[in-house]
């Protein structure tokens, strides 16, 4: 059974956080950060002010892309210091990070052990708080973390073990996103309000969050974008967290599965990478039949969800739900040919054999590597 964080959301976001650490006075506080975001985004100021009484140790001596060496620098961290309280403000990394850290600190494995066999881990860990910085990977509220070995990415996943406790939104911190990072970021949490819509393990439930993420990036995201605006950034911090409820539910598929070798190989940032396809993966999904359904509900189901998302993505509009797709990521200032990133022919190949098959396992319609060459292709 998946449980839920405590949720503290909006103004009063931060008075509940400090009426909870009130409320447990001898905390001894590993703060897992980002390197300069942390300062740039006004939340240095803030916790400095919150936990000047408190036993304070702050980490953020990682890549964006954790690695396992970085995780276990962190455990070292925590364990020589005794902490017994996590908090993470940041992005996906940072919390990513900070539910590795307390896993590994708290199940007296290696880190790899761990890694490659998450039924390893049978102690739940500290108290772990997370506060999101940017709108886009809803980590806050996932059971699962990311990391790289060998610029190979593992997903790291526990039901009851690895979701925070705590998710705290407080919007003001995502006020000094620029507009590609905003982008980038909203659209992650676009395509994984997408990609949970139609996975193979998606439920009534993710669909409900799923259905109100899209939605709500839909009408939010370009204000964010064009206008800066305040009521915009804090209904995208919203999204977001509505887009992890979902993919905690049903994971991600394709679009995901297809952005970890551009992001590990070529430096393309995860929502930028993500956007890349999603367009492709709606056009691929509708090819659905009996020879390639991978969903057990069967070729009916996945094109009645196709007909549902189609309808929340173009609404009365007379333009197909791909169309329309690619126009609102472009619309936003998102690059979608790979070779205007960086990217040659020659490395399609790279990428093909390079994808994550966990995650498309979770597509509902089964791809072969040819075709996943010409979609690349396509996008050239």
């Amino acid at each position: 059974m998946l449980k839920t964080p405590l949720f503290f959301c909006g103004s009063s976001a931060i008075f509940d956080l400090d009426k909870f650490l009130i409320s447990n006075p001898s905390v001894r506080i590993f703060l897992v950060t980002a390197k300069k975001s942390f300062k740039l985004c006004g939340a240095e100021e803030f916790f400095g002010k919150i936990l000047k009484n408190y036993f304070v140790v702050n980490f953020y001596e990682f890549d964006d892309n954790p690695k396992i060496e970085d995780v276990e620098i962190g455990i070292t961290l925590f364990e020589s210091n005794n902490c017994n309280l996590i908090i993470a403000v940041g992005g996906g990394s940072v919390i990513d990070m900070a539910k590795l850290v307390n896993v590994g600190q708290a199940n007296k494995r290696s880190l790899l052990s761990i890694v490659q066999k998450p039924e390893n881990i049978v102690i739940k860990g500290a108290t772990l708080i997370a506060i999101p910085t940017t709108a886009g990977t809803g980590s806050e509220a996932t059971h699962f973390a990311v990391l790289y070995i060998d610029k190979v990415k593992y997903s790291v996943a526990h039901l009851n073990y690895l979701l925070p406790d705590v998710a705290v939104l407080y919007s003001p911190f995502t006020y000094s996103l620029n507009s590609y990072q905003s982008a980038i970021t909203g659209i992650d949490a676009f395509a994984q309000s997408i990609e949970s819509y139609w996975s193979a393990n998606s439920t009534v439930e993710s669909k409900v969050f799923a259905s109100e993420a899209i939605k709500i990036i839909l009408r939010s995201l370009p204000k964010v974008i064009f206008e800066n605006a305040k009521d915009a950034r804090e209904e995208m911090l919203y999204a977001s967290y509505l887009s992890g409820k979902a993919i905690n539910i049903s994971k991600t598929t394709g679009a995901h599965a297809l952005s970890y070798p551009l992001t590990s190989y070529f430096n393309i940032p995860h929502g930028h990478a993500v956007a890349l396809t999603l367009a492709e993966w709606f056009d691929f999904n509708l090819g659905v039949s009996q020879e390639n359904i991978e969903d057990m509900r069967g070729v009916s189901y996945v094109k009645e969800i196709l007909l549902e998302l189609s309808e929340l993505i173009v609404g009365k509009e007379s333009e197909t739900a791909s169309t329309v797709l690619r126009s609102f990521i472009q619309s936003i200032g998102i690059e979608t040919k790979l070779s205007k990133l960086g990217i040659k022919e020659s490395d399609i190949s790279f990428l093909v054999r390079n994808i994550n098959f966990e995650r498309l396992n979770n597509n509902p319609v089964r791809i072969s590597s040819e075709q996943i060459k010409e979609m690349l292709f396509r996008i050239y």
